[in-house]
């Protein structure tokens, strides 16, 4: 274990795991530091063992020392967990993933190089967005790319869900310099390395609002602040618009909020933010058109601008359609991407067309008759990419069922790029958006309506009716003109 997470640990005199589902089982080997015993909510493991340690109700908490106990949060939910354990004291807090991601990058520290501040960007974001292996790094990392081509350094901080002695508010930063990694700093040792910078881009900050607030309080930007839109986390507590697998969004796209039980607590979210863009000036980025309109509808004297994440150009194409034809979901299986109204789609109709499953589906998600193909972002570990896998197996039909309204969707340019005919709903934000602006697809206002065309002969009639695809598909680079 890296000396700074380990520095961390060591304050405590006891630790607690509050958790004992699947990220408990993905990130065990990181417990050779000792703990006490689990929590969980479930109440049907409470007195049963795991690895030796006894599972506990979290009512257990309120007889510890909460100035001298460590929680490890393992659960995907550690906003609203670690709301709930406040009740039983102020408890610091750290979440597992942060925890697997710092004992892995801590191997190869590098030493910081000198970077001059008139041409330094600082770059912030959640450990989710900037470290894990989805479509928010994607973005990021190339944008950093293009930072760093245009004769700039960044400067990449990452706030740590590390909450020492209940403070709501991250207290560590893991600091990169041109992509090179160089450990944990404190906020207050950062402000003093970086007193002055260029400019100030903020990437999905998560639960760490505090923090954002300190380093603009205390940097002197010369430029531009930019915040870009990867989800709602600026206007909706729950940051893709849904709670315990209810949507925060109707089917026309228009927010739930004045029917939602805790309209008062996205309302203080929201308030925040608002303060935060009109005090420092910061301009709002949205990547797409449907998502600056909903922008718009929570901050009306913010200054929202429209900068696409990409770039292409488009090229006359006929698809070839496969005479049974194939769809594939493309993206994670996971509920609020549509997955499992893809599974009924398979059982309905898995002997008239081929299913295919291109992206991280777990196996306890799998379902017969369909074909699961591992992808990669860029030829991420050797795998091919998304688009590659596409043209590979030759998919007919790209299906993009997010219940959410997506931000960017790569997915769905990678798929266009394919030459794919795109099915979605009314649901899915800016892949609903481009299928129509396009015309390389079908937009259905539910699932039955898209099974009523899968049972038509009109399939393949409307497959072979697109005529274009993309090609030359790049990061965009006109956010630079904010820097420059």
């Amino acid at each position: 274990m890296g000396r700074y997470l380990r520095e961390i640990l060591e304050k405590y005199t006891k630790t607690v795991v509050w958790g004992t589902g699947d990220f408990y089982a993905q990130y065990r080997e990181l417990f050779a530091h000792q703990f006490a015993y689990f929590v969980d909510n479930d109440v049907k493991k409470w007195g049963c063992f795991l690895d030796g340690k006894e599972i506990c109700p979290p009512e257990k908490l309120a007889d510890e020392d909460d100035k001298n106990t460590l929680v490890i949060v393992c659960n995907h939910y550690f906003e609203e967990i670690s709301n709930q354990i406040k009740q039983y004291g102020k408890f610091s807090l750290i979440d597992i993933v942060t925890m697997g991601l710092l004992n892995e990058k801590e191997r190869n520290v590098t030493a910081q190089k000198p970077m001059k501040a008139d041409r330094l960007v600082a770059v912030y974001g959640g450990i989710h967005a900037m470290w894990q292996t989805n479509g928010s790094r994607r973005f990021i990392e190339g944008q950093c790319a293009q930072i760093r081509r245009a004769n700039f350094y960044t400067i990449e901080m990452i706030p740590l869900l590390f909450y020492e002695e209940g403070r709501q508010d991250s207290v560590y930063l893991a600091l990169s310099a041109d992509g090179c990694y160089c450990g944990i700093f404190s906020v207050y040792e950062f402000v003093e390395m970086y007193p002055r910078v260029r400019g100030f881009v903020i990437h999905s900050p998560y639960y760490s609002h505090g923090t954002v607030k300190v380093l603009l309080d205390s940097i002197a930007v010369e430029k531009s602040i930019l915040y870009y839109i990867h989800d709602f986390s600026c206007i909706c507590f729950y940051r893709f618009l849904h709670k315990n697998q209810e949507l925060c969004i109707d089917e026309n796209g228009k927010f739930c909020c004045s029917s939602c039980s805790e309209k008062y607590r996205h309302r203080k979210r929201v308030d925040f933010y608002r303060a935060l863009f009109e005090k420092y000036g910061a301009l709002l980025a949205a990547p797409s058109a449907d998502t600056k309109k909903k922008a718009e509808q929570f901050y009306r004297n913010v200054r929202i601008v429209e900068l696409p994440h990409l770039e292409y150009e488009t090229e006359t194409f006929q698809k070839a359609v496969n005479s049974r034809i194939r769809i594939a979901y493309i993206g994670a299986a996971i509920w609020h991407k549509g997955w499992e109204p893809y599974v009924r789609l398979v059982e309905r109709f898995h002997q008239k067309y081929d299913f295919y499953c291109m992206g991280d589906c777990p196996e306890r998600l799998r379902i017969p008759n369909v074909t699961y193909v591992s992808v990669g972002l860029s030829g991420y570990q050797g795998m091919p990419s998304m688009t590659e896998a596409l043209t590979a197996h030759d998919i007919d039909i790209a299906y993009i069922g997010s219940l959410w309204a997506e931000t960017y969707s790569y997915t769905y340019y990678e798929a266009y790029e394919a030459g794919c005919f795109i099915i979605t709903n009314t649901r899915s934000g800016n892949v609903c958006s481009q299928v129509r602006q396009n015309g390389n697809g079908l937009v259905f206002s539910d699932e039955d309506e898209m099974a009523d065309w899968l049972e038509t002969e009109k399939v393949g009639r409307d497959i072979q009716n697109m005529n274009k695809r993309i090609k030359n598909v790049r990061d965009s680079g006109k956010f630079l003109s904010y820097l420059e």
